[in-house]
This record gives C-alpha cells, structure tokens and sequence, in this order.
C-alpha cells in the first residue's frame, strides 16, 4: 500500500473518530501528504531536466561522430533541437503528430513505446525520450533537409551511442566533455 493510500485511511479514521486529537491527526498528515508531493514533483523535474540534458548531448555527439558536425552546425542543431522540444512542450504539436509525420513521410518508425509497468522515475524518462527524440529528428528535417536514408542513420548513430551508456563504455559525463570541448574549439 502506497504512502498516500495509508495517511488517507488514517485520515478518515482520524475523522471518524471526531475528537479534537483526530482534528490535528488529519492535519498533520494532510502536512506531510502535501509535502510529500512537493518533494516528488521535485525529484521529478530533477529527473527530466538530467534526461533531457543527457540526451540533447548525446544527440549532438552522435551527429558530430556520424556527420562530421563542427561547433557551427552544432549550436544551429541545438538551438533548432530547443524550437522544436518548445513546441512539444507549449502543445502546438504532438509527438504523436510528429511520429505520424515521420512514419507517413519519411518510412520511419522510432519504436518509442509507453511502459505501464515502470515506476515513475522511468515513466518520466520514456517521456523526455519521446520528446527529444521528436525535436531532434524533426530539427535535423528543417535544418538541414535530412532525408529518410540520412535522418536513420543519425538516429541509429544515437542509439548506438545510447548503447555504449547502457554498457558502460562511455558515460553522459564522458559525452558532454566531449560536446563541450567541440564547443569550446571556436570560442575566442
């Protein structure tokens, strides 16, 4: 049984009861019921923001590796990646609009899957997943004219990268280092 589930129940029995402890029971545990969520959603957000910072690397790192992309057509990547994820994120349109798109237009199938079975640290990343993804490949389109063939491999080149992190070959601190010294080749 949930934490939730358990100070609720004590709440209604705390009510129940209707006696002047109950009262300051119920109260005390709506406090620690309302802090508990603050506490979540934090842990949350914190979880989003380091997903989707290690994965806008490891999709620049992949195109640089992939397509020789200097500092230059990096930071257009970036930026145009960020259009297109505010996008997403300000509802003007769906990734599921965006994976139509591609599916329809350019034959692609990202294979990006909803798990009902994960708990909510990973709910949260196959989320940040599909919205990255999404703003990646559809800023490589308009960028750049990637076309099926090009946009494939720069999305298998991700995955490979991906791979890598999931076997420990290279870590997200590793890519970023990496991202950050081909950033730093043409500051003055």
């Amino acid at each position: 049984m949930s934490f939730a589930k358990k100070l609720a129940r004590k709440q209604k029995k705390a009510i129940q009861v209707g006696t002047r402890k109950g009262a300051r029971e119920v109260l005390r545990s709506q406090q620690i019921l309302r802090e508990t969520y603050v506490q979540q959603y934090r842990r949350g957000l914190l979880i989003r923001k380091n997903t989707l910072h290690n994965l806008s690397a490891c999709f620049l790192l992949a195109t640089n590796e992939k397509y020789g992309f200097g500092r230059g057509k990096l930071l257009r990547l970036r930026d145009k990646m960020q259009s297109e994820f505010d996008s997403i994120v300000a509802g003007n349109v769906s990734i599921q609009e965006i994976a139509a798109f591609l599916r329809d237009e350019m034959k692609m199938n990202l294979g990006l899957y909803n798990d009902p079975k994960a708990n909510t640290q990973r709910q949260i990343e196959l989320q940040a997943i599909k919205e990255m993804s999404c703003a990646y490949l559809m800023a490589l389109i308009d960028e750049f004219n990637f076309g099926r063939k090009r946009l494939g491999d720069a999305y298998d080149q991700a995955a490979d990268l991906s791979d890598r992190v999931a076997y420990g070959k290279i870590s997200y601190a590793e890519i970023r280092e990496k991202i950050e010294k081909i950033f730093a080749r043409g500051r003055k």
